[in-house]
């Protein structure tokens, strides 16, 4: 009697190492993973990046490339002239850690910047992990960095962590306390945090003590923004435009919180709903006037209110009542 076992799809199978899955299935994004396994699967043949995004259906600039960088810096794939492969299995098996160096021989590679959109660099497995071991002040950088996210750096953030020194010229303590800014309020996407380095280098900010005095102005800001996104009952945040109009009201014209949300409310009794360029109409009246705190607009309320009226009789009574400046305060926006 003959046996056989009819396996169907399971004829044709490849490995995939242990210690890929449980090293790096959680940091791996689904790019990073059809790359390896598509490479597993035709493991000894080489393959252009050309060839890579035709077979993987990769579409967007850039994304082969950072997901091929990811397994560079783990040592999983090599390349060979510009030509894709995975690294043998002595190699394989001193894969180092997510976040260490690599081994002597995967930092061989020249620095590799290659444009992207927003005008960064991507650099290779190789690049970062030199950096690392030959510049004190970028080591100490990214020990920082990997504490605040509490976990191995993964291959986009490394390379964003390194852009912050070498693209945008910001000295590696400096970096650090943008770095640390971003993740006290929140905000630790890469456009956030290359957006706000950007920012940095319009402000001409180079030194720690700069960068002190100009976290103590974006801590009062965003304290400021908060405040407000409260008052208004906004269940998002303000979009860019909205965050000029407040920028210029508090940083330019001088107006406390309690004369922006006064605005707010008028606005809100004449319009029906929020609207900042009413809102701006008010405050840039008022800042022409001269009027920026509450006792100002309770004087210019019953300045107001003395000419509309015309009656020497009411100047007796000099209490002024904060519902009548409310009142007359809105007539004068209808």
């Amino acid at each position: 009697m003959n046996y056989s076992l009819d396996a169907g799809a399971w004829n044709s199978v490849f490995a995939v190492p242990s210690s890929v899955v449980d090293k790096y299935i959680k940091l791996a994004d689904g790019a990073s993973l059809k790359l390896l396994l598509y490479l597993l699967r035709h493991g000894g043949e080489q393959f252009t990046e050309e060839q890579l995004r035709d077979a993987l259906n990769i579409k967007r600039d850039g994304e082969l490339e950072d997901a091929a960088m990811f397994w560079f810096q783990r040592g999983i794939i090599r390349m060979d002239d510009g030509e894709l492969t995975p690294t043998d299995d002595s190699v394989q098996e001193r894969l180092p850690e997510a976040g260490e160096p690599e081994p002597e021989k995967m930092q061989t590679s020249s620095l590799r910047k290659v444009a992207v959109n927003n005008g960064s660099a991507i650099y290779t497995a190789g690049d970062i992990a030199q950096r690392i071991k030959t510049d004190g002040a970028i080591e100490f950088l990214f020990k920082e960095v990997q504490q605040l996210y509490g976990r191995p750096l993964k291959n986009p953030e490394s390379r964003v962590v390194l852009q912050l020194t070498d693209f945008y010229g910001l000295p590696a303590e400096v970096a650090i306390m943008l770095m640390k800014y971003c993740f006290r309020i929140g905000k630790t996407s890469q456009n956030y945090i290359l957006t706000a380095a950007q920012d940095w280098v319009n402000e001409n900010i180079r030194t720690v003590d700069e960068a002190d005095q100009h976290l103590q102005k974006l801590e009062k800001r965003y304290s400021v923004e908060e405040h407000l996104r409260q008052a208004m009952d906004m269940k998002t945040t303000f979009s860019p435009n909205q965050l000029n109009f407040i920028k210029t009201w508090t940083e330019e014209w001088g107006f406390s919180e309690d004369m922006i949300i006064l605005a707010y409310q008028i606005t809100l009794d004449n319009k029906g709903s929020l609207n900042f360029n009413y809102t701006n109409k008010i405050l840039e009246n008022w800042k022409n006037a001269g009027v920026y705190t509450t006792d100002d607009a309770k004087r210019s309320s019953e300045e107001f209110r003395g000419k509309r009226r015309r009656k020497p009789e009411e100047s007796g009574n000099s209490s002024i009542d904060m519902d009548d400046v409310m009142d007359e305060l809105r007539r004068q926006y209808q």
